[in-house]
């Protein structure tokens, strides 16, 4: 007798769930066009709204952002034969030397550094933590047996 009074329950709730539902598609209301209504409604002048009170597009951290704070670790400093400091990130590629006052980037190459000629291989926030290990970082430079190849004048911006 217990399932059949759940069956009969459930058949009884499902009817005027069904009823109701009808009640709704006959009657025409859509109760979410309300809310569809206002979430695209414009604020006008009139309405006293302000632009300039809203945030940038972008918020967040814009890329010439100088007050962050880069530090020297997980950097690896080393000379190259004919004299050039130069700084690499721990499993990084890509070596950042000044070469005649000239900032660039640099791939070892059959153990020559040769210039990158593009300066979109990094990010912009890379870029700027290798200058900062090499301009400020008091560190220990390991001889390597690279050589830095000086003919080219390329520089990176950063």
């Amino acid at each position: 007798m217990k399932n059949g009074a759940k069956s009969i329950i459930s058949r009884v709730f499902t009817l005027m769930m069904a009823v109701a539902m009808g009640c709704v598609i006959l009657t025409g209301k859509d109760y979410g066009t309300e809310i569809t209504r206002t979430a695209y409604s414009y604020a006008s002048a009139q309405d006293g709204f302000d632009p300039d009170a809203l945030p940038a597009p972008a918020a967040g951290m814009r890329d010439g952002n100088k007050t962050t704070a880069y530090d020297c670790k997980d950097m690896i400093y080393q000379t190259s034969k004919n004299g050039i400091n130069y700084v690499r990130e721990y499993g990084g590629v890509y070596n950042a030397a000044i070469v005649n006052n000239r900032f660039g980037l640099y791939k070892l190459d059959y153990g020559h550094l040769q210039m990158e000629d593009s300066t979109a291989v990094l990010d912009p926030y890379s870029i700027r933590k290798l200058r900062h290990a090499l301009q400020n970082c008091n560190e220990t430079y390991i001889r390597s047996g690279a050589h830095i190849l000086t003919s080219t004048s390329t520089t990176l911006s950063g």
